[in-house]
């Protein structure tokens, strides 16, 4: 077993696993390379050594170097390679950081979104007026228009889908490089009316019918995860499909895998941008044109919720079917594909 401390000339720690014994040892060393016989963290004999430059502090422990002299030179190359180790962690951090702005963006967005929801169908200043009453003002503001409380309400659990899907990415992805899935076996149909409904309140402002055949497939997957895909791919159909036609949803299976299929009338996709829909950030130029593209992450991440769950995705785009008010429209169709287990 190795023990080592890497420091740059700033004292920015780049590498450490030191033990407490190794510290005490670390703090009695005055020399580049030394043999002791009786370790304090193992017991056995070792060699270990300081080498201090203009440029780092590096400290190592080995016992596996026979020599003091091909110790010494194991010490010299791990302090040249100080350069080169700064620059991957300065990016690694900067990387991580980025996950967690991301995920707070998003969140703080999402958490505006539920809020103005709830003040659109109950004003702020009715509340803050009647303080003492808030339950009797609420209920009459509700009552004045169910419709409305009733998408509202809709809207509100759609927002908390996302905000779930948000903290499921996270946590299961993007915090950590070991991915941990509970794969159970789901009920498709279930799992996909499950976040189909909240979006309803969306489907009927653009009068888009959605159909949902009959289907009683069981898939063994990730909840979490399958839930983010079709979040997004939802989203999507919400977003793009062409006001006032059906979106279609069926399940088939094959030998390998049972596809849940999603086709309708939406937004057209070019023939040279097609390969890099999947591709984290790209937008296509009619989602542009449409201004309702966000960070072109939607069907990147829908591709990759299937990967980790060892399925696939795939996107079918048609032609130019239909023109309407500048905008183009194709036949397109999009499948989840989930392995059998």
């Amino acid at each position: 077993m190795k023990h080592f401390q890497i420091i740059d000339h700033k004292k920015n720690t780049l590498a450490d696993n030191l033990t407490d014994n190794c510290k005490v040892c670390l703090a009695k060393c005055d020399f580049q390379a030394r043999q002791i016989n009786v370790c304090p963290e193992y017991g056995d004999k070792r060699r270990h050594g300081l080498r201090i430059t203009n440029k780092s502090s590096c400290f190592l422990c080995c016992d596996k170097t026979k020599t003091t002299k091909l110790f010494r030179q194991k010490i010299e190359a791990l302090s040249y390679t100080v350069p080169d180790l700064k620059i991957p962690i300065s990016e690694i951090r900067s990387e991580e950081q980025k996950k967690v702005n991301r995920l707070v963006h998003n969140l703080t967005s999402i958490n505006a979104h539920n809020i103005q929801e709830i003040y659109d169908l109950v004003p702020q200043e009715v509340l803050a007026q009647n303080w003492r009453k808030q339950l009797v003002f609420i209920k009459e503001e509700i009552s004045k228009d169910l419709d409305k409380a009733a998408l509202t309400f809709l809207r509100i659990a759609k927002h908390n889908t996302h905000m779930r899907s948000e903290f499921s990415i996270y946590r299961k992805i993007e915090r950590d490089d070991n991915i941990e899935l509970d794969k159970k076996n789901h009920k498709l149909r279930n799992v996909l009316l499950n976040t189909l409904h909240t979006f309803f309140s969306d489907f009927s402002r653009r009068n888009i019918y959605v159909d949902v055949a009959e289907f009683y497939f069981q898939v063994k997957f990730d909840y979490e995860t399958v839930q983010v895909a079709l979040y997004h791919l939802i989203e999507n159909a919400t977003k793009y499909t062409l006001a006032e036609t059906k979106i279609s949803i069926s399940a088939s299976e094959n030998l390998e895998t049972v596809d849940l299929k999603f086709e309708m009338i939406s937004a057209h996709v070019k023939e040279e941008e097609r390969e890099y829909v999947i591709k984290e950030g790209f937008s296509g130029e009619m989602a542009k044109k449409m201004n309702r593209h966000g960070d072109g992450i939607g069907m990147w991440r829908i591709n990759q919720m299937l990967e980790i769950n060892e399925g696939s995705f795939e996107a079918i785009f048609g032609p130019i079917k239909e023109e309407r008010m500048g905008f183009e429209f194709s036949e397109n169709v999009f499948i989840l594909k989930f392995a059998k287990s």
